[in-house]
């Protein structure tokens, strides 16, 4: 490629903008291609590597958009009548349990993918995963440190500076949102690496799709019961979500808070991922598919 810029072109600035998106189009896709083996006609295995990896992307998100919703919404019963706190207290509930639930589907991916890491080090390719595993691993000591230090100061704090009171401490909340958002995203990005580097047996792969499958009908009920609560919330103690109104945010208003609106764009993404994870993993389960 190189040479053939090289020949066509006197001097790197002549190269034409259109040929520089061209490139960068090409190289993007490519990128995206041996990512997440987009493509069509991929042999079973592929094809079930490839969708648990998109689920694995997408889950993230869903974690960042899941604090954001919880911050969003702590205390919320305070605001909300007596008699109209069931429907959002079932969907508040159902959020936070199949959060947890999601996170020990991960876990238990992880573990039943072990094996297979232990022998990827043994065999020498660690230095593959390395790098995106050890800044996986700086991220997220960074980020618990930081939460504790942040929690620790909470503890000392009165609901009033806790809550925009004192500016230092909204501005180190803020930090330590980046720092774990941060964390969760390197973190993911270390599991893909190693999920595209280890070499996976037929059988194990079947079992993280079938994982992988769950963990996406997880993310489609999570993404219900906050779109539920959201809805109830609007529709019987609208004053709770005043919590999140920015002054000249587009789209927002009194009921479609920034806070929420990005959290559930933040979901929707990630369900995009968990939909084209779970196509690609019922191809790759179909008893009829044909192995090479």
């Amino acid at each position: 490629m190189t040479a053939l810029l090289e020949d066509s072109y006197a001097t790197a600035s002549d190269v034409p903008l259109r040929a520089r998106l061209g490139l960068v189009r090409r190289g993007l896709a490519e990128r995206a291609r041996t990512a997440v083996f987009i493509g069509s006609a991929l042999e079973p295995a592929q094809e079930l590597r490839a969708g648990a990896v998109l689920v694995l992307c997408g889950w993230p998100l869903f974690l960042i958009a899941g604090a954001v919703f919880g911050k969003f919404a702590d205390n919320w019963w305070i605001g909300t009548p007596a008699v109209d706190r069931l429907p959002a207290s079932v969907s508040f509930n159902a959020v936070a349990v199949l959060g947890v639930l999601g996170c020990a589907v991960v876990a238990l991916a992880a573990l039943v993918a072990l094996p297979s890491f232990v022998r990827l080090v043994k065999a020498g390719w660690w230095s593959t995963v390395r790098r995106p595993v050890r800044r996986a691993g700086f991220a997220v000591v960074l980020a618990a440190m930081l939460l504790g230090g942040g929690l620790a100061w909470a503890h000392h704090l009165g609901p009033h500076d806790r809550n925009g009171g004192l500016a230092v401490y909204g501005a180190a909340f803020v930090v330590i949102g980046l720092a774990a958002s941060v964390a969760i995203l390197l973190a993911a990005a270390a599991a893909v690496a190693v999920a595209r580097g280890i070499d996976l047996p037929e059988h194990v792969l079947r079992r993280l799709g079938v994982m992988a499958f769950v963990l996406s009908v997880m993310m489609t009920l999570l993404f219900a019961g906050f779109v539920t609560w959201w809805a109830t919330q609007a529709a019987y103690a609208p004053t709770v979500l005043l919590n999140g109104i920015g002054n000249g945010v587009p789209f927002t208003s009194g009921t479609v808070p920034p806070t929420l609106l990005a959290a559930g764009l933040l979901m929707i993404l990630g369900l995009a991922f968990a939909v084209g994870g779970s196509v690609r993993i019922a191809r790759g389960l179909r008893p009829d598919r044909p192995t090479t």
